[in-house]
């Protein structure tokens, strides 16, 4: 599992590093950097588009993120609402 890492400086305007889009998105460090990956590999990503800063450092641009965030397809499932899906139990027969 890749370290999560640390900057010593802030970002440039208008991108976050990994840590920032991690708590902006709901996805792990780990998954956004797995979605990075992707994108540089088959152009595509299930995540928000990254770009490099410098010779290494991941960014995001906080457009890109609100951009990824409003393309969901919506909200994430209530757990109180699923777990009070199922269907009531049949009535048994009176013996």
């Amino acid at each position: 599992m890749p370290r999560t890492p640390t900057f010593n400086q802030p970002p440039p305007p208008g991108h976050v590093w990994a840590d920032e889009a991690s708590r902006l998105t709901g996805r792990s460090v780990e998954q956004l950097y797995k979605d990075r990956q992707d994108q540089k590999r088959t152009g595509r990503s299930n995540g928000p588009h990254s770009v490099t800063i410098g010779a290494r450092k991941a960014a995001w641009r906080r457009a890109d993120i609100e951009h990824w965030l409003k393309g969901q397809t919506g909200p994430a499932p209530d757990a109180e609402a699923l777990n009070n899906s199922r269907p009531p139990e049949p009535a048994r027969a009176a013996a």
